[in-house]
C-alpha cells in the first residue's frame, strides 16, 4: 500500500508516563480513514478546563486545567 497524507482532529491519549501519546493518535486517525498505521506529521493543543476555573473570585488552581493534544495531519500506510 503506498503511504497516503490525511487530514481530521483525533486526540493523543495519555501515556502511563503522562505525555500525550501522538502516535496512538495518528494510528487511530489512520485507521478511521481505512488504512493500518500512521505517523503524525501535524498537531494541535487545546487548553481544557473544568467548570470551577470559571467562578468569579475564586482563585485558579493547577489542577483546573489541562493540555490536550490533537494530531491534525499523518502519513498513513
Amino acid at each position: 500500500m503506498v503511504p497516503s497524507m490525511v487530514s481530521g482532529r483525533v486526540q493523543c491519549p495519555t501515556a502511563s508516563d503522562g505525555a500525550a501519546d501522538c502516535k496512538a493518535g495518528a494510528d487511530q486517525l489512520c485507521r478511521s480513514k481505512g488504512f493500518r498505521e500512521g505517523k503524525s506529521l501535524t498537531t494541535d493543543s487545546a487548553e481544557a478546563c473544568s467548570a470551577k476555573a470559571l467562578i468569579p473570585g475564586r482563585q485558579r488552581e493547577p489542577s483546573d486545567c489541562h493540555t490536550n493534544y490533537f494530531v491534525t495531519r499523518a502519513i498513513c500506510r
